[in-house]
């Protein structure tokens, strides 16, 4: 039971936490004004791709008409469709690298890793230096809000800002599990990464992710990215530990693809897990480190311990509440009125967190956010749907729990092949 009690407690300090995040967030908004960046910047945009031939037209199609100087650099891993051929079609300043088994598909990780040789040679022959040269990261199914290369100039014009990480949204999600991940990224994952830029604290998150070149490969080498099935995060301790400063930027974004099947969810949510304890490594380097502050450093034992937490707390609910309703069910109207009160009690959260996707999708839309109004949930949904949203925010950790326990199996068996999530 204790815990069970000392996750609950973590969660409820979170949601109070991102609920002042959020006020505070527009309140910064309302006064800080915005100038715009004098200084011109490079940025070399790394693409992974394996069988991606449904996206990847249109990801560089749109990526080359962005305003902002850049090369990209697909990195095809030994893909068995037309994902090369398709690239090859599109012109414009476009590399690719064709990596082939058996030295492919090792990871995320060593694939972005083979692209360090190129870019040095492509910063060599461009005008601009290391320091004005900016290593970008963007899935296959990645688009770029129309203001991002405004914003990450805006970013980078700091010295002493080493990387950015772009707000994450799903692209037009149609269903109420693609809502979820929407309201999941858009809004709970945003809030958490502007509660711990208060911190100093953000962190890299895959998709979207940049880093000025002299800073990371003076600091990391030739490999920033390490093995971990969440290298993202691993390259967020690397950073962290050589006291390189990560900024979240939570006015333009990168648009993704959501999943399309539950099984595609807690297959990608088990390997994010796993990824997540591969990360344990760094415990001893993080604690002892004279860089990091205390409040980094509880940050990253907190996302550490917290899949242990999650555990061992839903089998105390699953135990107690087998225990409440079962083998102690003798006043059924006791066990009705508390359950009434635990699901009122539930709901609030995904209450409070659908009402706030709903109001950011306003407010971005006014900046000239495209806003699909055919989109499963905007603000003329209707009570049923929100309701749906409402339910699944709420009680989604009960479905999670099973990536949990998909990942303990994996890692058991030392099993750390790289699933990666088909396209539909």
């Amino acid at each position: 039971m204790i815990f069970y009690i000392i996750a609950l407690l973590i969660f409820m300090t979170q949601c109070f936490l991102m609920i002042f995040t959020f006020f505070n967030d527009q309140l910064q908004r309302n006064q800080i004004p915005v100038s715009p960046s004098d200084e011109p910047f490079f940025y070399i945009i790394l693409i992974p791709c394996l069988n991606e031939e449904k996206v990847i037209s249109d990801t560089l199609e749109k990526l080359l008409d962005l305003k902002m100087s850049k090369h990209i650099i697909v990195i095809d891993d030994d893909s068995t469709d037309n994902t090369v051929k398709i690239a090859q079609k599109i012109a414009g300043p476009i590399s690719i690298i064709q990596r082939k088994l058996p030295n492919a598909q090792t990871g995320k990780g060593s694939s972005l890793n083979s692209a360090i040789p190129m870019i040095k040679r492509i910063i060599e022959k461009s005008p601009f230096d290391q320091k004005h040269s900016i290593i970008g990261v963007m899935d296959a199914d990645g688009v770029l809000s129309f203001n991002s290369g405004i914003e990450l100039d805006r970013a980078f014009q700091d010295d002493s800002v080493a990387a950015a990480q772009l707000r994450v949204k799903m692209k037009s999600p149609k269903t109420i599990l693609q809502t979820f991940q929407d309201i999941e990224f858009f809004v709970i994952n945003h809030l958490t990464q502007l509660f711990r830029s208060y911190i100093d604290a953000a962190a890299l998150c895959g998709n979207g992710q940049f880093f000025r070149a002299s800073s990371v490969l003076d600091k990391l080498g030739d490999k920033p990215w390490g093995d971990a099935l969440l290298e993202d995060y691993e390259l967020t301790l690397r950073m962290k530990l050589k006291g390189l400063k990560i900024k979240y930027i939570g006015n333009a974004y990168v648009d993704q693809e959501a999943l399309t099947s539950l099984k595609k969810l807690i297959i990608q949510r088990a390997r994010w897990s796993q990824g997540g304890f591969n990360c344990w490594k760094y415990l001893k380097s993080v604690l002892r480190s004279r860089i990091m502050s205390n409040l980094q450093k509880a940050d990253v034992l907190l996302f550490c311990i917290m899949p242990v937490l999650n555990i061992l707390s839903d089998f105390a609910i699953i135990f107690y509440t087998v225990k409440f309703f079962i083998v102690d069910s003798n006043n059924l109207l006791r066990e009705f009125i508390a359950l009434f009160f635990l699901s009122i009690l539930g709901l609030l959260f995904g209450a409070l967190f659908t009402e706030l996707y709903i109001g950011e999708l306003k407010k971005t839309e006014k900046k000239g956010v495209i806003i699909n109004h055919t989109d499963f949930l905007n603000e003329k949904s209707n009570i049923f749907k929100r309701f749906r949203a409402v339910a699944l925010v709420s009680y989604m950790y009960v479905i999670f729990f099973g990536s949990l326990i998909i990942s303990i199996i994996r890692l058991s068996k030392n099993n750390n092949s790289w699933v990666k999530t088909k396209r539909i």
